[in-house]
């Protein structure tokens, strides 16, 4: 049995079945992180009103209750962007559209935490890969004629 070796400095890149694999790895990473991300800008939501009912009207010249209500629902509306944002990165990557927007996404997911950056340099790495880029119609480089 003489099978002889690859040679040594043939292209190293990915199968088609490696691309379809890390795609759904990151289609199923993006889909858990925008849910998390809703959840968490519900949850926000949820302590700010109580936070606010609960505040007994007049409690003091320093009690600024608008405020912490403005930051707190600033903060819930962001993340229902990141997350509703996150959820169609997730869907782009399922049906391989809009590469950029994956990208930009991708970027904003540092946004959330120690977490979102471990997906953003996973997804960065996987999305700028030549592989990736041509098994995306529109993210495939163009040829002006």
């Amino acid at each position: 049995m003489s099978a002889t070796p690859p040679p040594l400095h043939a292209p190293r890149g990915w199968t088609s079945m490696q691309v379809d694999s890390h795609l759904h790895t990151l289609k199923i990473l993006f889909y858990v992180l925008g849910g998390f991300e809703l959840l968490l800008a519900a949850f926000l939501l949820l302590v700010t009103l109580a936070g606010y009912v609960s505040e007994p009207p007049g409690s003091g010249p320093e009690a600024a209750p608008w405020l912490l209500f403005i930051v707190m629902g600033i903060a819930s509306a962001v993340y229902v962007v990141l997350g509703g944002l996150s959820l169609q990165a997730a869907r782009c990557l399922g049906a391989r559209r809009q590469h950029r927007l994956c990208l930009v996404v991708a970027g904003l997911a540092c946004l959330t935490g120690a977490l979102g950056i471990a997906l953003t340099v996973y997804a960065l790495w996987a999305l700028l890969r030549p592989e990736v880029v041509a098994s995306f119609p529109d993210g495939a480089p163009k040829v002006a004629a």
